[in-house]
C-alpha cells in the first residue's frame, strides 16, 4: 500500500487536533446559546462531544507505524461534525426519555440532519484524496471506518427517538452491529482475517446513512421512515450474515 513520499508533506496531527477542538468548542457555544435545555443537559452534551472527538484525535496523534496524511485531515473534519451530532443527542433525547415529549422537536431533527449530511457526503472524499496523493494507509482506512461507525450510531439513536422509544429499539442495531462484531472478535479470533471485496457490502453500508438521514427529516411521515429504516436494517443484517458465514467457512478451510 503506498505511503507518503516525504514527511514534509504530512499535515500535523496535533495542529489539526487543536483546530478540531476549536471547531467543536465554537459549535458547543452555539448549541448552548440556541438551546433552552437545562445546564446539566448541556454539560452532558459538551462532555459527550468532547469524548467522541477526543477518541478521534488520540487515535491520530498516537500513530506510530503509519503516517498521518492529508486524507486523515478530511476524516478529522468529518469527526468534528459527528462529535457535534453526538452533542445534540442529550438535548433531543432527554425530553423523550423523561416522558415530556413523544419525540424530539422538528428543529432538533433538522439540526442533526444539517450536521450529519455533510459528514456523510464527505465519506468518499477522504479515500479519493488518499489515492490521488499516494498517502493511503491501513490506519487511515480504519480511522475512516470508525468515524463512519460513530456517525451511524449517532443517527440510529436519533432515528430511534423520532420513531418512538422504547418501541423503536431495533433501529439501534444499525449503529450497534459494527461494535457487536468487534466484541465478537474477542470470542472468535478467526474473524480477524481480511474479508474479500464485496460490492454488496459497500452499497449496503452506503445505504444506511442515507436512509437514517431521510428518516430524520420531519417532512417524512413516521410510517414511511420506519419502513425504510427496517428495510435498511434487513439489508445490513444480510450483509453481516454473509461476512460472518464466509469467515466461519474460511476458518474451517471450506472456502
Amino acid at each position: 500500500m503506498p505511503l507518503v513520499h516525504s514527511t514534509a508533506s504530512v499535515p500535523s496531527a496535533r495542529r489539526d487536533g487543536l483546530l478540531a477542538f476549536a471547531g467543536l468548542g465554537a459549535g458547543l457555544v452555539v448549541l448552548g446559546a440556541a438551546s433552552q435545555a437545562p445546564p446539566a443537559v448541556l454539560a452532558v452534551s459538551a462532555l459527550l462531544g468532547l469524548a467522541v472527538l477526543g477518541a478521534v484525535v488520540r487515535s491520530t496523534v498516537g500513530r506510530r507505524t503509519e503516517p498521518y496524511g492529508p486524507a486523515d485531515r478530511v476524516t478529522v473534519a468529518r469527526s468534528v461534525l459527528v462529535a457535534l451530532c453526538a452533542a445534540l443527542l442529550p438535548v433531543g433525547l432527554t425530553p423523550v426519555l423523561s416522558g415530556q415529549a413523544q419525540g424530539p422537536a422538528g428543529a432538533w431533527c433538522w439540526a442533526v440532519v444539517a450536521l450529519a449530511l455533510p459528514a456523510w457526503l464527505l465519506d468518499g472524499i477522504d479515500g479519493r484524496v488518499a489515492r490521488r496523493t499516494g498517502t493511503a494507509t491501513r490506519a487511515g482506512a480504519r480511522f475512516d471506518q470508525e468515524v463512519d461507525a460513530a456517525l451511524l450510531l449517532v443517527l440510529a439513536l436519533a432515528v430511534a427517538a423520532r420513531l418512538g422509544l422504547p418501541g423503536a429499539w431495533w433501529v439501534l442495531l444499525i449503529g450497534a452491529l459494527r461494535y457487536l462484531f468487534l466484541l465478537g472478535l474477542r470470542a472468535r479470533p478467526a474473524w480477524r482475517r481480511p474479508l474479500p471485496y464485496s460490492s454488496y457490502r459497500r452499497v449496503v453500508a452506503g445505504i444506511q446513512g442515507g436512509v437514517l438521514l431521510g428518516a430524520l427529516v420531519p417532512l417524512i411521515p413516521l410510517p414511511l421512515a420506519a419502513a425504510a429504516t427496517a428495510a435498511a436494517l434487513a439489508l445490513l443484517l444480510v450483509s453481516f450474515g454473509r461476512d460472518v458465514l464466509w469467515l466461519e467457512r474460511s476458518a474451517r478451510g471450506l472456502s
